[in-house]
């Protein structure tokens, strides 16, 4: 059976020719249609009636040649409370000068977003940066983990087309809260969105400005969150996100929310003390000044500590129902330059791990740890286990400092370091 597809409204494109079995149930149609044309398949209409996921092309006597009509998720309906997701994914990619239907990810895209998201690499030795990683985490005494974690040694791996010059290497964790769809939608998509947006910024060549790549990371993130308000339909879950770009010689942080990231380097005076120098402004709590004010103005309370008495960060990754009280998605840039000659590692861990202790009894656990590791393997002759040192800090935690919540921890090394 041929069957034309005409795509969603607002949208010039030629209808779509298909060959059909009329025994197909809607559900599987609708991926065959979106992997086809390109376009997201939310519902099927045909002469005017939504054609209901279990039922099939059969059943509402479908004839030779007749159009199928794609409608997005809202078609003719009132969004959720707090969602405006195309007008403000819209108005953000108009601040930060790009272009939305240039950075509409195509199906390969999205099938690369997803196999790299499978992959679910959990350490890497990033040769070009100079760069070891890795990531553990447990679910500690909570019911299920709810963590996410993303490393990705190269942004132009996921879009061959991003200029070498723009090309970074991309570390993150992503703490769930009241589930964990939206961090694993955020840990599929992120880096390719990102890339994306980089590789299609006018110039497309020559390095990105620091006001350009944080206009862009600002836009990404709107431009995730709006996805999942409209991809994710009766998901309310959310997450906080920390996020770092690395290239051999410079990084970026990212925050959004109460994950943190925290740089140890090497104090003048003394070869074993180090400082703990934090990548992120402040953590997004709801009870800071500033983040209350905000939400008191867009109509929320904040109760017992919490947005409403529900959440108590004050940025995040979904959490749609409680957008128009406050809750945004931008987050905070920091920039630092890399001094190899003292900077030992980068530790990125929920809030989980930080509630535990102070930033600096962490960091001086994890250099005990990272030496006695880096000596070992030198005596041995093998591998430094990164990731092994990760487990031994969740452990620590979950054990000795009893912590109630999940723990992960994503540790960057810098291999130059080795040598001092």
């Amino acid at each position: 059976m041929k069957i034309f597809v005409r795509a969603p409204d607002g949208i010039k494109k030629d209808d779509v020719e298909m060959d059909l079995n009329a025994d197909e149930i809607i559900e599987s149609l609708r991926k065959k249609i979106e992997a086809k044309t390109g376009f997201t398949c939310d519902k099927l209409q045909l002469n005017g009636k939504t054609l209901k996921e279990d039922g099939t092309l059969r059943s509402y006597k479908t004839e030779e040649g007749a159009v199928l009509f794609v409608q997005s998720q809202y078609h003719n309906q009132y969004l959720p409370m707090g969602v405006q997701p195309q007008m403000d994914q819209k108005r953000k990619a108009d601040e930060a000068g790009l272009d939305n239907k240039s950075l509409e990810l195509g199906p390969e895209a999205k099938r690369a977003a997803t196999m790299a998201a499978a992959e679910n690499i959990t350490e890497a030795e990033v040769k070009w940066c100079g760069l070891r990683c890795a990531i553990y985490g447990e679910k500690g005494m909570r019911r299920q983990m709810e963590d996410e974690h993303v490393i990705c040694p190269s942004l132009k791996d996921l879009v061959p087309s991003l200029a070498e010059e723009r090309n970074f290497a991309l570390f993150a964790i992503f703490d769930g809260h009241g589930g964990k769809q939206v961090a694993e939608f955020v840990k599929t998509y992120l880096a390719v969105e990102l890339a994306n947006a980089m590789a299609n910024d006018e110039p497309k060549q020559g390095p990105l400005s620091d006001k350009r790549l944080k206009k862009i990371t600002e836009a990404t993130f709107q431009r995730i969150d709006a996805r999942i308000a409209t991809e994710l339909a009766g998901v309310y879950d959310g997450c906080t996100a920390c996020v770092v770009l690395a290239n051999d010689e410079q990084m970026f942080c990212a925050n959004l929310g109460d994950s943190m990231a925290y740089l140890a380097r090497q104090k003048e005076d003394s070869e074993e003390d180090l400082h703990a120098i934090p990548l992120q402004q402040r953590q997004h709590k709801c009870w800071m000044m500033k983040e209350k004010e905000r939400i008191l103005r867009a109509g929320g309370a904040v109760e017992n500590g919490r947005i409403n008495g529900i959440l108590e960060v004050s940025r995040a990754f979904g959490d749609i129902t409680l957008k128009k009280f406050g809750v945004l998605c931008t987050p905070e840039y920091m920039k630092f330059a890399v001094d190899r000659t003292k900077d030992r590692f980068i530790l990125l861990a929920c809030d989980g791990f930080w509630n535990a202790w102070t930033a600096g009894e962490a960091l001086d656990y994890a250099q005990s740890l990272v030496q006695n590791e880096v000596g070992r393997a030198r005596l041995e002759g093998d591998d430094v286990d990164m990731k092994g040192v990760c487990k031994e800090l969740v452990t620590n935690v979950i054990e000795e400092k009893k912590a109630q919540d999940n723990v992960s921890v994503l540790l960057i090394h810098f291999i130059d370091s080795e040598s001092e």
